[in-house]
């Protein structure tokens, strides 16, 4: 499994990491998007990042710091709104799900979460995880997504950081279709050389 190895030690910035590097190694040469989770408003209501950016217009790699200053100027509502520090909501959830049909999966989990892990735990990107089976449970909404995700046949897999904000997603291309034209999802495609920035919830 190439994720799962020996320490992995994040650059010396702590954060410039390229979005292959969220995929297991075999799930490296398929296509792949970002998928942004919503930010919650004060209402606890789920807010698209499309409702203020563009996300089409802009590379993989985009922080939402930067690309909604001077929309924060014109539209001040926004600073109001919150991560949802990897938590889904019910479109994203059931979007998905639909993505991974009867496909089965492994997951990472950090250990900092305060679940108990059976196993020793793995290091990815400097951090210790515990894998398990990915069950329905963890892709329903109200629940924090595992951080990692990989299917053994190289058909689907994500990672992201902790307190995600959004995933990159490598998935074969009818899935990275289903994902990418999906109106319940924001998304774009993902090149290699794109980095994911930290996430909004850090």
């Amino acid at each position: 499994m190439g994720m799962v190895e020996t320490a992995v030690d994040l650059d010396e910035s702590g954060w410039q990491r390229l979005a292959p590097d969220f995929v297991p190694a075999s799930h490296r040469g398929l296509p792949m998007l970002r998928l942004y989770l919503p930010f919650i408003d004060r209402d606890g209501k789920s807010v698209r990042w499309s409702r203020y950016v563009d996300v089409e217009n802009h590379p993989a790699s985009l922080n939402w710091f930067e690309a909604t200053q001077q929309v924060a100027q014109e539209q001040p509502e926004i600073r109001d709104l919150v991560s949802c520090m990897g938590e889904l909501d019910e479109s994203t959830a059931e979007a998905l799900r639909d993505a991974i049909g009867d496909m089965a999966m492994r997951c990472l989990r950090w250990v900092g979460y305060g679940e108990v892990p059976i196993d020793s735990p793995v290091r990815v990107h400097g951090q210790d995880y515990f894998a398990a089976d990915l069950s329905p449970a963890d892709v329903e909404a109200g629940r924090r997504v595992p951080e990692f995700a990989w299917d053994v046949e190289t058909r689907l897999a994500w990672g992201g950081r902790l307190y995600p904000d959004s995933l990159i997603v490598a998935a074969e291309p009818p899935i990275f279709r289903q994902l990418r034209n999906d109106p319940r999802l924001d998304s774009v495609t993902a090149r290699a050389e794109d980095a994911l920035p930290g996430s909004v919830g850090d």
